[in-house]
């Protein structure tokens, strides 16, 4: 009989803290975890469906009741004499192959027909996955190892999106199907989900009683949509999909019974490692990843912690300001906050794009007003100095004036005002020379040094009072200039030497030049 134990099986793919590259099993994850850096696949999908599992195994065992609690955690380490007789008495339940209660799946679904299994981790083109990262036909049933269909077989329940009819119910989004994934990363693994149970501390999360991971309940679930999890347990090990893998004699595992499984509801915001934005109206919404922007660009919302702020983020962040200034956490400690997930189009189950971003994150931005609004100083003249690089208008004193590159375009296609610019096809131009995609892109690196120096860029007055910025803004002014114009020189270097031309580029320069200095000069660096 096939057998495959999640337990013991190497299927979790692990980079060591001296960077080597190692495949475990659940056990020996967790209790090697503080010589495993990370757990990581190419796949963002699927290494954030791994943390998840990892964390309801931790919360099940070692759920902080308090920070004191998390404190001992944190100092002491996880009992694995524990997690060992844990995964002794639930052996069973993590047979992937087991004929009676294969993990995450329903052995008695029976679907009228096959799917193929490549369909599970949204990537491949099969059915109803787009044709994003895959080019292969439906026809194409390529066969998966065990380890492969496990980590497919998680995604599946965390991230597949809605696409209408299936053979139980209307299919629903996962919990993480419309949502950007927001884990902090320590120095190794065990400080990585130490952290994250911090923000599954949550007090008033909807519970019902009798909460249970999924693998401990003997009766199998109905389909349903609306649910209302009995807790944090149920909810983080939810069967979103009714999956029964079908196995060859060979092991090798080519396609599946799927449909829709559970859901809970769509006005749903308790994602315990979702970021809200925060509407006018009071309400919350999932932020998410954007195709014209990456995550670095809002690291001020990411980072800030105040009753006015724009995001309401994931409770470790939150947990680990109160654990600095109780002196548990060195204020001089630093962490990365990864961002995983992935963007579909708006009510449709077709994925545009996925991520895995992560940014530097000194702990003392999480309570320091003053270093974090002049954070938000960087980032504020970087997108002013950026916005010069598209189309449109810039208002200062109730005058409208055009950008540098409609200035550009105007003069390009409707050259000595011969009459009024078509606005769209001018926006068509201005998107075409793309010197707002080269600028935002040279950007990223530096912008990450910036948030680790600074912090170190103190100045105390004579009154006491600390100010930060006196010699990395100015730096990072210059940064901005010297970017900015070379996005510039490079997406209008291509552009034809005809005279209409080059006096379009000569107005358009002149024009960026001023702009440019008008933003920066009050950092007296060297114009260009």
């Amino acid at each position: 009989m096939a057998t495959f134990n999640l337990i013991d099986e190497e299927w979790i793919p692990c980079i060591m803290c001296n960077g080597a590259h190692k495949s475990y099993g659940l056990q020996k994850v967790l209790s090697e975890a503080s010589d495993i850096r990370e757990v990581f696949d190419p796949s963002p999908l699927v290494t954030a469906a791994l943390h998840r599992l990892l964390l309801a195994l931790l919360h099940r065992n070692f759920a902080p009741t308090s920070l004191a609690a998390w404190t001992r955690l944190w100092k002491q380490g996880w009992d694995t004499e524990l997690l060992a007789k844990y995964f002794e008495k639930w052996r069973h339940r993590f047979d992937l192959l087991d004929e009676e209660r294969p993990f995450y799946q329903q052995p008695s679904f029976i679907a009228k027909k096959d799917t193929p299994v490549k369909r599970l981790p949204l990537e491949f083109a099969a059915q109803n996955n787009a044709t994003l990262f895959d080019h292969s036909f439906d026809q194409e049933w390529p066969g998966v190892t065990p380890g492969v269909a496990a980590r497919w077989l998680l995604v599946s329940h965390a991230f597949s999106p809605s696409a209408g009819k299936s053979e139980t119910i209307h299919t629903k989004d996962c919990p993480w199907s419309r949502g950007a994934v927001v884990l902090l990363q320590g120095e190794n693994l065990f400080e990585t989900l130490t952290l994250n149970l911090l923000s599954m501390f949550v007090k008033d999360f909807p519970t019902t009683g009798g909460d249970l991971p999924t693998w401990e309940h003997d009766a199998e679930f109905q389909p349903e949509h609306d649910l209302a999890p009995s807790g944090p347990q149920e909810y983080l090990t939810l069967q979103s999909r009714w999956v029964r893998l079908l196995t060859a004699p060979t092991q090798d595992i080519k396609a599946c019974y799927l449909a829709q499984g559970r859901a809970v509801a769509n006005d749903w915001t308790s994602e315990p490692f979702f970021a809200y934005r925060k509407s006018n109206e009071g309400g919350l919404w999932p932020w998410t990843f954007s195709e014209e922007r990456t995550a670095w660009r809002d690291s001020h919302s990411l980072f800030n912690l105040s009753e006015n702020a724009p995001f309401k983020l994931p409770r470790a962040l939150n947990r680990i300001a109160v654990l600095v200034r109780d002196g548990v956490l060195d204020r001089r400690r630093q962490f990365q906050l990864c961002v995983m997930g992935q963007l579909l189009e708006s009510r449709q189950p077709t994925m545009c794009l996925w991520r895995h971003e992560r940014l530097p994150l000194p702990v003392c931005y999480l309570d320091d007003v003053e270093l974090l609004g002049k954070l938000h100083e960087a980032l504020s003249l970087a997108e002013s100095v950026g916005a010069l690089l598209g189309a449109g208008y810039i208002w200062l004193n109730k005058t409208k004036r055009p950008r540098p590159l409609q200035v550009l375009a105007s003069e390009i296609l409707f050259p000595l005002g011969g009459r009024e610019p078509d606005q769209k096809a001018v926006q068509a131009k201005v998107n075409s020379i793309g010197a707002k995609q080269l600028y935002w892109s040279g950007l990223e690196i530096p912008f990450k040094e910036l948030i680790i120096l600074l912090p170190k860029d103190k100045d105390t007055a004579e009154d006491g009072t600390e100010s930060y910025g006196s010699k990395v803004l100015p730096q990072w002014a210059q940064r901005l200039r010297r970017t900015a114009w070379q996005a510039f020189s490079n997406a209008t270097c291509d552009l034809d030497t005809t005279g209409l031309t080059l006096r379009a580029a000569a107005m358009a320069r002149q024009c960026f030049a001023k702009e440019l200095n008008r933003i920066l000069g009050q950092y007296n660096q060297e114009r260009r």
